[in-house]
């Protein structure tokens, strides 16, 4: 990835949304928090997959564990990562936003990024990754995400 001022912006507020979602909608963590479990999860063209899984199969999370979730893309294009339930095709996110405040992170063709998540009993069930750069959700790049 080129270091422009573009892209160390758009880290930035990546980070300040990470760091906002962390102080609100997960336990009290330090830096150095132990991650329970991390599952690496593929960005092709008009896909996600888990490592270990097929393309569009489930991607599973636990509750109540530190979960670090890291995103490879391997596509050709920009794609970006939502987390949600009842897909605003219009407004180019989910209605139902399992991880609000946070809204999505975007990662550019050959980068990597990662978050770290500790989602609660209440959130349980079944929500969806998706993303929602133009088209994309419409061919297919969306998959089960679902907490347990």
């Amino acid at each position: 990835m080129q270091l422009t001022r573009r892209n160390m912006l758009k880290a930035a507020g990546t980070l300040a949304l990470a760091g906002a979602f962390g102080a609100t909608h997960s336990r009290p963590a330090s830096a150095h928090v132990d991650i329970d479990e991390e599952i690496t999860i593929t960005m092709g063209d008009m896909f996600f997959q888990a490592e270990g899984q097929a393309a569009g199969e489930a991607i599973r999370v636990p509750a109540n564990k530190v979960v670090r979730l890291v995103f490879v893309n391997e596509g050709a294009v920009l794609h970006d990562a939502h987390f949600g339930r009842n897909p605003d095709l219009d407004g180019r996110k989910y209605a139902d936003n399992l991880a609000a405040p946070f809204d999505m992170m975007e990662i550019p063709a050959g980068g990597e990024a990662w978050l770290t998540f500790t989602f609660g009993d209440d959130q349980k069930g079944e929500w969806e990754l998706g993303c929602f750069q133009l088209a994309h959700y419409e061919a297919g790049m969306h998959a089960p995400f679902i907490v347990e």
